[in-house]
């Protein structure tokens, strides 16, 4: 059973606008349309929607649960870090609470006022954090944004991230009850978080990112002003002692410890300290960890496009594993420029290096990469065809002509693995080429030719499956019939039933 977006907006309890959010992000696409372009989505895409929605409860940003769904290399190391952070600065925020009130219970002087006052605290801080939150909410209606940036803001912060900004604004409230200064270590750990919970609620987008500190700045009430203008002096205050903290993270790069070698990293990447990258690049060469490789990638992708020349050259490394993590990185940066050694990367004598590879240049999506992965289509590595399979996908119409050229080519294995991808994009204009692939010499063309077809829409593609029927072989024939039998509404005959239906009004009308 298949879906409108309205019936699925309709079980789930999300927007249609949120689902067509998802669509232009390619997050989750419709399985098919109508002839008259309506999205219709199958229970997979169903189950993927769950999966979309389980992820954002842990705090996931939308590009990160993309990457986790689809990117077979994805790890999730750095989220679930990010997770205990703030699962920690929870516990510790309760455990403040109950050691208060233990001291009190355990003070023979303890008066009810003490106790009132330090619960009185508890409560005013818990509504001072509503408040902002609110606030906060109705801020990001007035800002002059795209409506695709202010759907990312409202995806990202605060349906995903409620929990995670509810427990930081209750600790920089309580800061500023004990009147904790802003140059206090505590008070720039706090902006520090900040920054990083603002950076992925945004998505890392700066325009994002400066257009909320503005309305922060400018517009939040006077009773709550003083928490943006408590951590706008801890970002401050914190510039002054950054150059020895990211020295000191860069000579912890080479500790002993793992746990602080990756802790160095983190640090490393939250600060963009891009003086850091040379050091961050060589150690991705030669580290041993591959808990401690996955946090270097992630702090060497936070300095852009300066890491892509390094990057690269770390393709040519002797070790399979370095030359992974640097095909990773160069997927998750995204410049055309590294199309070319990418393309190279896809020939790599290790398999998950070149899967990893095309991957990335579907990522890319740039029209140097299409004629790379299409001439690998047809590989014998079967995992190495569904990745492939993948990417073209992202590439939708242009793909079309050099596919539909396959289907011409001597080898059968290229010929069937072309009509299995020309299948899942899903375009009509294919079917007239796989008609005629009904015919070819080898089953296994034929079958895969005839799969795709069932995949299409429009009056070409019945009309290639009625031809199918007729086929010699049985095999076929009985597959053709049952596609034919499950097929939708013939769209000729809805067109002449609307036809009549307009013919007998204008009969009717006065």
């Amino acid at each position: 059973m298949n879906f409108k977006i309205g019936e699925l907006a309709q079980r789930t309890g999300l927007t249609i606008r949120t689902l067509r959010h998802y669509d232009a992000l390619g997050l989750l696409k419709p399985t098919e349309r109508t002839p008259s372009a309506y999205r219709l989505y199958s229970p997979t895409d169903l189950t993927r929607l769950l999966h979309i929605q389980s992820l954002k409860t842990l705090g996931l940003t939308l590009p990160e649960i993309a990457r986790a769904l689809d990117d077979p290399a994805y790890a999730a190391q750095n989220i679930l870090q990010q997770h205990i952070e703030v699962l920690e600065a929870r516990i510790a925020q309760e455990q403040h609470l109950v050691s208060r009130l233990r001291e009190l219970q355990g003070t023979a002087e303890a008066s009810w006022t003490e106790i009132a006052e330090t619960i009185a605290l508890t409560q005013r801080v818990a509504r001072q954090v509503g408040h902002f939150m609110q606030t906060a909410q109705n801020l990001t209606q007035q800002l002059t944004l795209s409506d695709e940036q202010l759907q990312s803001l409202q995806d990202q912060s605060w349906d995903s991230g409620n929990d995670d900004w509810e427990t930081l604004l209750t600790q920089v409230f309580t800061a500023l009850e004990e009147g904790i200064p802003p140059t206090s270590q505590e008070a720039q750990t706090l902006a520090l978080r900040w920054q990083r919970l603002v950076g992925r609620t945004t998505a890392d987008c700066p325009e994002i990112a400066q257009a909320l500190g503005r309305a922060y700045e400018h517009h939040v009430p006077a009773e709550l002003h003083s928490a943006w203008t408590f951590i706008s002096e801890a970002m401050s205050s914190q510039q002054d002692g950054a150059a020895m903290t990211n020295q000191r993270a860069v000579t912890n790069l080479l500790h002993p410890d793992k746990n602080v070698r990756i802790r160095a990293a983190l640090d490393l990447g939250a600060a963009q300290h891009r003086a850091a990258l040379p050091t961050l690049i060589e150690r991705l060469g030669c580290e041993p960890d591959f808990f401690v490789r996955e946090n270097l990638t992630w702090a060497i992708v936070r300095m852009g496009v300066e890491a892509v020349p390094p990057l690269l050259g770390l393709l040519e490394h002797s070790d399979a594993a370095v030359r992974l993590q640097s095909v990773h990185a160069l997927s998750k940066l995204a410049d055309p420029v590294s199309v070319a050694a990418l393309g190279q990367a896809v020939r790599d004598p290790d398999d998950e290096v070149a899967r990893k590879a095309i991957f990335a240049l579907g990522q890319l999506g740039h029209s140097g990469a299409l004629s790379t992965l299409v001439a690998e289509v047809g590989h014998p590595d079967n995992e190495r065809r569904n990745t492939l399979s993948r990417a073209l996908m992202e590439f939708r119409q242009d793909a079309l002509f050099p596919l539909r050229e396959l289907l011409q080519h001597p080898e059968a294995r290229r010929r069937a693995h072309a009509a299995d991808i020309l299948g899942l994009l899903g375009e009509s204009a294919a079917a007239p080429a796989l008609t005629e692939a009904l015919l070819d010499h080898t089953w296994e063309v034929r079958f895969a030719a005839l799969s795709a077809l069932g995949h299409l829409t429009g009056e070409e593609a019945r009309q290639g499956i009625e031809q199918a029927t007729q086929l010699a072989d049985s095999r076929l024939r009985a597959v053709a019939q049952r596609l034919a039998a499950h097929r939708p509404e013939r769209p000729s005959s809805l067109q002449e039933r609307l036809k009549q239906r307009r013919e007998k009004g204008e009969r009717t009308r006065p």
